[in-house]
């Protein structure tokens, strides 16, 4: 399936750039951007929403959003402004990011991964796994990663 990449040329790969913090948007998506123009791919922001068991995935609350939303913005917006690159952007809401991104990754045909991972570590990461660890095991395509720099961490 040929799909519109970089200054409407016709191009048969895809670069999925999965953001989820606002705040780290920017560098994340400057490396897709490179990757995806050294491979002449279209580049997709995707960003998962996890939402909590309580509630349905098809809940009417915005608020759910809100946070998925200004992320693949900003990202679509640093595409464009560095690189002259226009995105498509898909936000989905799940139970768990990691499936979601390998399913989105194998739908849209992907030939790359890039992922942005916090370093965060102790019990909760052993006890729930980690989405990065996951995307990376099991995906369908390269993955490339990206480690958030510890000055750059925000507390959670």
């Amino acid at each position: 399936m040929a799909r519109e990449g970089l200054e409407g040329a016709m191009s048969d790969s895809l670069v999925i750039v999965a953001v989820r913090d606002p705040d780290h948007v920017d560098d994340l998506v400057k490396l897709a951007c490179q990757m995806a123009k050294g491979m002449a791919a279209e580049l997709l922001v995707l960003n998962v929403v996890e939402v909590a068991p309580a509630l349905p995935l098809d809940a009417d609350a915005e608020i759910l959003d809100r946070g998925g939303k200004d992320a693949i913005q900003r990202a679509a917006q640093v595409a464009w402004d560095a690189f002259g690159m226009k995105a498509r952007t898909r936000l989905v809401r799940a139970r768990d990011a990691g499936p979601t991104i390998l399913d989105e990754a194998k739908e849209q045909n992907a030939d790359l991964l890039v992922l942005g991972y916090h370093g965060r570590h102790g019990l909760g990461e052993i006890l729930l796994g980690s989405c990065v660890q996951h995307v990376a095991a099991h995906a369908p395509c390269r993955v490339i990663l990206q480690i958030v720099p510890a000055a750059r961490k925000v507390a959670s």
